[in-house]
């Protein structure tokens, strides 16, 4: 069955791998806290353990997400600082969707070839916000963020829906990730074809990384995907 359209994961995959490294992303969250004047050791804790609340939407925007980790400190924080901690999330989310050198380049090879795309994002209510303004908006069809579809990868939902949006089947479509939060099985086991791009394991957030013990297909550059596609998969 011929490939009609793919479906890309962003962060560490569209993105430089660089904009995830985890002591860099921890520092960040460190300086959240410090702009909402609250324990900055506290509060890095706190973000990580409410990431589900973060990425299912439950917190819905920016701002709420800051209450929500200092309500969770039970520390008192006044708008003005919330404001001041956001703005810093901005910051850090602006330079962390830079992308990756070929990535741009790919997007296009793949609408040339006829292809739809579709986006998966597992992400903060931030990152919507601020998708318009990258280079990759204008090349995807159908950009879903979990935040705003309330379904976190690898959760089946979330890849029918993209297909659905797209108006084809899983069986046409490649998913292309880097592994994180299970999301090439998830993509797999809906039907798709998954494709893992392979990233150095110390620049990136390994959140339930699959990159270890993943066995399918694999590429080291997002520009080998149209070739990869181009000359078919193994049934």
């Amino acid at each position: 069955m011929p490939i009609r359209a793919v479906v890309f994961d962003l962060f560490n995959t569209l993105t430089a791998p660089e904009g995830s490294n985890v002591a860099v992303f921890r520092a960040s969250v460190r300086e959240m806290g410090l702009a909402a004047g609250v324990d900055p050791e506290g509060f890095t804790r706190g973000w990580f353990e409410l990431w589900r609340e973060s990425f299912d939407g439950t917190f819905g925007t920016p701002e709420a997400g800051v209450r929500g980790v200092c309500e969770a400190m039970g520390a008192a924080v006044d708008e003005a600082a919330v404001r001041r901690a956001v703005e810093v999330r901005a910051d850090f989310s602006r330079q962390s969707l830079q992308p990756r050198a070929d990535a741009v380049d790919t997007l296009s090879r793949v609408r040339s070839m006829g292809l739809r795309t579709a986006l998966i994002s597992d992400c903060e209510a931030d990152i919507p916000d601020l998708w318009p303004t990258t280079a990759f908006a204008e090349y995807i069809d159908k950009p879903l963020f979990s935040c705003m579809e309330g379904l976190i990868k690898p959760d089946s939902r979330i890849y029918l829906r993209a297909c659905e949006r797209l108006g084809v089947e899983p069986q046409d479509c490649v998913y292309v990730g880097d592994g994180s939060n299970q999301e090439l099985t998830g993509a797999q086991g809906v039907g798709m074809r998954a494709v893992l791009i392979r990233t150095p394991e110390e620049r990136a957030a390994a959140y339930y990384s699959e990159r270890g013990s993943w066995r399918g297909e694999a590429i080291e550059a997002l520009s080998e995907l149209p070739d990869l596609i181009a000359r078919g998969f193994s049934p």
